[in-house]
């Protein structure tokens, strides 16, 4: 297991914690997996071993999060390693809860959360930055990343509403805020296509008129195409185009 991807651990600790209710995100603000539950916030760091990063990143998150896990491939050894006591200690002592990830015979994944962190009840440091994430997490409209990826797009809560609007906006447009919405936009598509942060969106006026119109630009098209691997499944159930 030592040749395990940190995004092959994704999946399986994904499936875990959804069958346990939590609604399951991945690479939200640079945590690989955030899980939230009735106002509860889980987030998960994934690596491939038991490192010292791992420990620095998981006590990192602690100041945003109700409870910490770290998880790693199981070792080849199973529970017959001797580092297995060492890791459960560690993380006992440091309050942060610990899963092993292993793969049966047919491969399988097997889930053990072999410690629970404890209880919340330490001051939260960090009050904005826990917005943050529970923002971008409730922003996500899809689950399209993959925790413990690297050097692979992310695609935020924000791109997302904006890829929408493109899409909306490439297939029927062009079109005023009013109708893109009606279509299907996001809530905030005033802000996205008017401030056009992204430069995906072009504008022009309607005669006679203090209104405006919107098409999608060049780098707009673009981005349709760069992110189509990744767009959410309700674009496609509206009829848009990959």
């Amino acid at each position: 297991m030592d040749k395990l991807p940190e995004s092959g651990l994704f999946g399986p600790v994904r499936d875990y914690l959804e069958a346990l209710g939590y609604d399951v995100k991945g690479e939200v603000k640079n945590c690989d997996i955030t899980a939230c539950r009735d106002g509860e916030l889980i987030v998960v760091e994934l690596k491939r071993g038991f490192t010292l990063e791992l420990i620095y990143q998981a006590l990192d998150r602690q100041r945003i999060a109700d409870g910490v896990y770290v998880a790693v491939p199981l070792p080849k050894r199973g529970y017959m390693s001797p580092q297995i006591q060492d890791m459960q200690s560690l993380c006992r002592r440091l309050e942060l809860g610990l899963i092993f990830v292993g793969f049966t015979t047919g491969g399988i994944p097997q889930i053990d959360v072999a410690v629970h962190p404890k209880e919340a009840g330490r001051p939260r440091k960090d009050k904005k930055r826990r917005l943050a994430v529970l923002r971008e997490h409730a922003g996500r409209m899809n689950a399209a990343n993959t925790g413990g990826v690297t050097r692979k797009k992310i695609l935020t809560a924000y791109k997302e509403q904006a890829l929408l609007a493109a899409g909306i906006l490439r297939d029927c447009g062009p079109l005023p805020v009013s109708e893109i919405k009606k279509l299907g936009g996001p809530e905030n598509t005033a802000s996205i296509v008017g401030r056009n942060v992204l430069g995906w969106f072009e504008r022009e006026a309607v005669p006679d008129s203090s209104r405006y119109v919107y098409r999608v630009g060049p780098k707009g098209l673009e981005a349709l195409e760069q992110y189509k691997d990744l767009l959410p499944p309700y674009l496609h159930s509206r009829g848009l185009r990959p």
